[in-house]
């Protein structure tokens, strides 16, 4: 799934006029395949066995004037802090980390041993993600869930009193398992004033997750709870990919 987006970026930002380079392990896709034009994206695979690491394979990719570049994954504080240091003299870098929420993504960088101060000047945004199963059209029932489910997921109560709830039945369309198909979930964090400053601050994990609700950010599980109350998955299916 992570790939799958920074791939949707990436063929949303390519031009003939940026130089674009990504390092990846393994490359799961040839943007440039069956192109017929060049769009000036070059994809390189890491081999740690040569010393082709992607924290090596960053500082090469500086060297060849890059507009924007891809990490496939920042697994340590070396990669990280390269990478910082590109964003800071203007390359647009994206990369992946294993987190459970947007806001987790500053944790996990600060726990690699990554300065505060580098993160909150070079950081501009974290996006989470998570596939949620969607209920198979054919078969599935409405339900009224457990009143104490409804009140941990649902704690403003907006909108639920007149809401529709299904859940899986299963059908011979679905092949039994009540589910038909996947849809994302997304988080999105902005780096904004306020949460640099409480990143300069010290601000815990945990603070800066209240910060990010109260300026009104969408979580995981608002996200999802979305496509509950359309019908389109079940309270159980979000409550399972998400964590609060």
């Amino acid at each position: 799934g992570k790939t799958t987006t920074l791939y949707a970026v990436l063929n949303r930002i390519k031009s003939p006029l940026k130089n674009v380079i990504t390092l990846e392990d393994p490359i799961e896709y040839e943007l440039m395949a069956g192109s017929s034009n060049e769009m000036g994206i070059t994809q390189v695979q890491v081999q740690p066995k040569i010393g082709l690491t992607f924290a090596a394979g960053l500082r090469s990719a500086l060297r060849q004037d890059p507009d924007v570049i891809m990490v496939g994954e920042i697994r340590d504080k070396e990669t990280a802090e390269t990478a910082m240091a590109a964003a800071m003299t203007g390359h647009l870098v994206m990369s992946t980390l294993h987190t459970n929420d947007a806001p987790g993504a500053l944790g996990r960088l600060m726990d690699m041993g990554v300065e505060r101060y580098l993160i909150a000047s070079t950081v501009i945004g974290s996006l989470a993600q998570r596939l949620v199963r969607l209920l198979c059209s054919r078969c599935k029932e409405a339900y009224r869930p457990p009143a104490r489910a409804l009140e941990k997921l649902f704690p403003q109560r907006q909108g639920i009193s007149r809401a529709s709830f299904f859940r899986p039945k299963g059908c011979d369309h679905c092949q039994g398992a009540g589910y038909w198909g996947r849809r994302g979930i997304f988080e999105l964090l902005t780096m904004t004033d306020e949460l640099k400053q409480s990143m300069h601050a010290g601000e815990s994990l945990q603070g800066i997750r209240n910060l990010m609700r109260s300026q009104g950010l969408k979580s995981l599980r608002e996200s999802g709870m979305e496509l509950v109350l359309q019908g389109l998955t079940t309270v159980e299916e979000v409550a399972r990919v998400s964590t609060e």
